[in-house]
């Protein structure tokens, strides 16, 4: 065993791979040390004493990328490639091209993609399920309760539904890669196209706001402006078509159907519906944010076919959605102002999530997984997101 209780790497992997193939038994010691790997290793005072032993080791004061990269290694932690290189940037803070302590530390304990996939599984749901419970006694009492006897009998109970689990998590992972495998074959192949990558900004997108993006709104009686944008304009009368439901229709007709209710110029295939902007404004959720009418009937239009090209605008694609001459710069603030008073009138569950799915056209932009100089992942969407 290497100074963090791990095997070296090279009977590490022979252990493994004996372990999967021939002997169970090596398999099941290999796991118990990497388990306590893992707990020695998130155990600062431990890493604390690891780390000081390292760079003594190596006569220095803080660790370069190749003395890194060997040290997690030691740490049962690999990285491939270029993930090193993407890695070590984005731990090292001040970008002095060295990773003292704090940096060594935070990039430690930074959750490993398995780590994050392990998260998702209701494992702490089980057990906490099988704390005992009863009436009118506090759980937590219980639980400080309990003996080495009952703890066993907690863990046993609950392994034919971490094994449940484990493997339906393991069926689902391996369709997933299967299907990327056969995509990067096809896509190798030429037989279909690789899917163009997202149009993203960065922080300093986000930072610009709204205005950098289409400018300032026209200020005046917003309800004539709108109305405008939408009905004398370049593209008012231009026919569009939309992605999801193949709807054809013009803004001016958006806005006859919208604010006159005009159903004989709506296409209502798909379940369409026509809310009342009216009767919305007229709503207690209305009322508590404290929309204006011209906002809810923008809401209202968002919600039909007018998405596309507002979107459009402010993604900048697709092309010809784009350069229709129309950012609908004063209809995207009004609608922006519509949802921050909703935001703030609605009460969310805790724990909720919101999932966006890409529907295989579009590939995430790089930053999506790759830290920043500030160790930040993840990109600005330009438009509003449906979920």
């Amino acid at each position: 065993l290497n100074q963090a209780g791990l095997p070296s790497p090279k009977a590490h992997t022979s252990t493994l791979i004996s372990g999967i193939m021939t002997s169970a038994d090596d398999f099941a010691v290999n796991i118990r040390n990497k388990i306590q790997a893992g707990i020695n290793r998130r155990d600062d005072s431990f890493l604390a004493s690891f780390y000081q032993r390292k760079i003594a080791g190596f006569g220095t004061s803080a660790l370069n990328q190749q003395q890194f990269t060997s040290v997690l290694e030691e740490l049962g932690i690999y990285l491939k490639g270029e993930e090193i290189q993407i890695f070590f940037r984005s731990m090292d803070a001040n970008n002095d091209g060295v990773m003292d302590w704090e940096e060594f530390k935070r990039a430690v304990h930074t959750p490993s993609t398995m780590e994050q996939l392990i998260n998702t599984l209701p494992i702490s749901q089980i057990f906490a399920d099988a704390i005992p419970n009863m009436k009118d006694t506090d759980r937590l009492r219980l639980f400080c309760q309990l003996t080495s006897e009952q703890i066993d009998g907690i863990i046993q109970g609950a392994i034919p539904y971490l094994k449940s689990i484990f493997e339906d998590a393991v069926d689902k992972i391996k369709i997933s890669e299967e299907a990327k495998d056969k995509s990067k074959a096809n896509q190798s192949t030429g037989k279909f196209e690789v899917p163009p990558e997202m149009s993203a900004g960065s922080v300093e997108d986000f930072l610009g706001g709204l205005t950098a993006r289409i400018g300032d709104p026209v200020v005046g009686d917003f309800w004539k402006i709108v109305e405008s944008e939408h009905c004398k304009s370049t593209d008012s009368s231009v026919p569009f078509l939309t992605s999801n439901y193949g709807i054809t229709t013009t803004p001016a007709q958006e806005w006859e159907i919208t604010t006159k209710q005009n159903a004989s110029l709506a296409d209502m295939r798909h379940d369409r519906r026509l809310p009342n902007p009216e009767e919305l404004w007229g709503s207690d959720l209305s009322k508590r944010a404290g929309l204006t009418l011209i906002e809810v009937v923008v809401l209202v239009l968002y919600t039909g076919p007018m998405f596309a090209l507002y979107n459009a605008a402010l993604r900048r694609w697709p092309k010809a959605e784009s350069e229709r001459g129309n950012r609908y710069t004063t209809t995207i603030h009004v609608l922006v102002s519509a949802v921050l008073k909703l935001t703030r009138a609605t009460k969310f569950a805790e724990g909720t999530r919101v999932y966006r799915g890409t529907g295989g056209r579009m590939a995430l932009p790089l930053r999506f997984g790759q830290a920043d100089e500030h160790g930040c992942k993840g990109f600005t969407e330009w438009g509003f997101m449906s979920t």
